[in-house]
């Protein structure tokens, strides 16, 4: 019934995981970070850091992604959640573009 809200939900923590590694702990390339979870790298703008509560966020990201698929149909939700999701990439990419790479 919600395989979408299921996948992107178990898929977030390895896609987490391999983002955080390029990203270097912090001493790498975000670009990884940024094309996955925009929504993290907001608390960028706002302070020096990602904060807790910007973490929460880009975990929920993906399974929220999933739970729109699954309530609304492919059709209607999936070129929304991509339009949104590359306004934030962009957005975030011309905003912090030296801190980032």
């Amino acid at each position: 019934m919600y395989k979408y809200t299921i996948f992107l939900s178990v898929s977030t923590i390895p896609l987490a995981v391999l983002g955080i590694f390029f990203a270097g702990g912090g001493h790498g390339n975000y670009f990884l970070l940024l094309l996955l979870f925009p929504f993290s790298l907001l608390g960028t703008l706002f302070n020096e850091g990602i904060s807790f509560i910007f973490i929460i966020i880009g975990l929920l990201q993906l399974p929220i992604y999933g739970f729109l698929l699954d309530r609304f149909t492919v059709k209607k939700a999936f070129p929304i959640i991509i339009g949104i999701h590359i306004i934030f990439m962009i957005f975030l990419f011309l905003l912090k573009r030296d801190e980032l790479f």
